[in-house]
């Protein structure tokens, strides 16, 4: 599930073309996320607002019920000790 994200060749920028056609990348951002490489390697990446803003919105979502879930688990834990199980024990269940 750890999936590195996929884009296409037209999407990846040198940084010195980046640095001398900014106004043009900022607009192919608004349609898809602009790649700036520097050295042949991913380094930036320039994306609208708004895809920024839906990224920003759901790690929001998945740090609060990662929260909620966490807490959850340390109240069954403080209303029954014993069952709890060893990290070692969780990693044999796998």
């Amino acid at each position: 599930m750890n999936e590195k994200p996929k884009f296409t060749a037209d999407q990846l920028v040198p940084a010195t073309i980046a640095a001398k056609n900014f106004g043009k990348i900022r607009g192919k951002a608004k349609i898809n996320p602009q790649f700036i490489t520097d050295n042949s390697e991913v380094d930036t990446v320039v994306l609208a607002y708004s895809d920024y803003e839906t990224m920003y919105m759901r790690l929001q979502e998945l740090e609060d019920k990662e929260a909620r879930m966490i807490a959850e688990r340390i109240e069954r834990l403080e209303e029954s000790p014993d069952s709890a199980l060893s990290w070692k024990d969780v990693r044999k269940s796998d």
